[in-house]
């Protein structure tokens, strides 16, 4: 939308003092003579920005300059306070929102912070996937997430690992980014239990229209008895390490029977996976790698490995 350039228009001369149209075109993706266009409009509208001659010469707006007020609409402001920035932001299907707001913020700074900020964007990078490949969110994240922000049950058809799909009611309140993983904490509509749900297991999602009363704790304290709910049923904390072309399958595999909560670059062409998960199945998933992948800890994960693998021996010898 052309407001939305303008705004980006403006903010870039306030970042950088002064600037050319070619360089302006690029920055925007449009063509120079857009660029002209947008400026010759800012201009018309009040902006006080003025063509600098000569060598080195481009665009700048007057020193001192900056908008009466941010104007965000209740979409933007509420995209702006979204936990975990931009990335949840576009997740939940609010990004271009997300980036309104950040750009009428900005330019109702001085121009000295907005300059700052601009430096800022240049260093700083939040990459949750790790040094894994970036992952799509799954599609269901943002009605998942509209019904938590409304207390709304939902119909969540779900597929768990080794069972058929299936349909559960479920009083959705809060979703949580783990890792490169998107989980649903919810309520059991018949029993009022407390579970966890990874959404790229959600086949389809459907709104009952009937709404829930709030939960009494907060989403971490939610999210903690989660994470000691898989500890109580045998979770154990699992570090394997792979080759790169090896990862995809190994977080898979390890993802069947728990969660993955890190990957680290090890070197050399290896990684680092470290999971949360239980150690049996993790024990009978892992076997079946031979040595494509090293198991660091634990060292009974490691155990229950050699006895599977001294079973089959027996079994199969012949």
């Amino acid at each position: 939308m052309r407001a939305d350039r303008l705004l980006d228009l403006v903010a870039l001369l306030r970042r950088h003092e002064r600037l050319s149209a070619a360089h302006l075109a690029r920055r925007l993706g449009v063509s120079r003579r857009t660029v002209l266009r947008d400026l010759d409009a800012l201009s018309l509208s009040g902006v006080p920005v003025y063509a600098v001659h000569g060598r080195g010469g481009g665009f700048a707006l007057v020193p001192g300059y900056r908008p009466e007020r941010a104007g965000l609409t209740p979409g933007e402001a509420t995209a702006l306070f979204l936990p975990g920035g931009e990335a949840a932001a576009q997740a939940l299907g609010r990004g271009a929102e997300f980036r309104s707001a950040r750009g009428k913020l900005e330019a109702v700074l001085s121009d000295d912070v907005a300059r700052s900020l601009g430096d800022l964007t240049r260093w700083l990078l939040v990459a949750p996937e790790g040094w894994g490949a970036p992952q799509e969110p799954p599609a269901w994240v943002p009605e998942l997430a509209a019904a938590a922000a409304r207390r709304r049950t939902v119909d969540v058809i779900y597929r768990a690992v080794g069972q058929q799909a299936r349909t559960r009611r479920l009083q959705p309140f809060g979703l949580v980014l783990a890792g490169p993983t998107w989980y649903l904490l919810a309520r059991r509509h018949d029993t009022g239990e407390q579970r966890t749900y990874r959404i790229d297991r959600v086949v389809a999602v459907a709104e009952t229209g009937e709404e829930f009363a709030p939960v009494e704790v907060s989403l971490a304290q939610a999210w903690a008895t989660a994470r000691e709910s898989l500890r109580s049923r045998g979770g154990v904390v699992v570090r394997v390490r792979v080759r790169e072309e090896t990862l995809p399958l190994v977080k898979y595999v390890l993802g069947l029977a728990g969660q993955v909560t890190e990957i680290v670059n090890a070197g050399a062409g290896l990684q680092e996976v470290t999971a949360l998960a239980r150690l049996g199945p993790t024990a009978g998933l892992l076997a079946g790698l031979g040595d494509r992948a090293e198991i660091l800890d634990p060292p009974e994960l490691r155990a229950a490995i050699v006895e599977i693998s001294r079973a089959n021996i027996a079994q199969y010898a012949d």
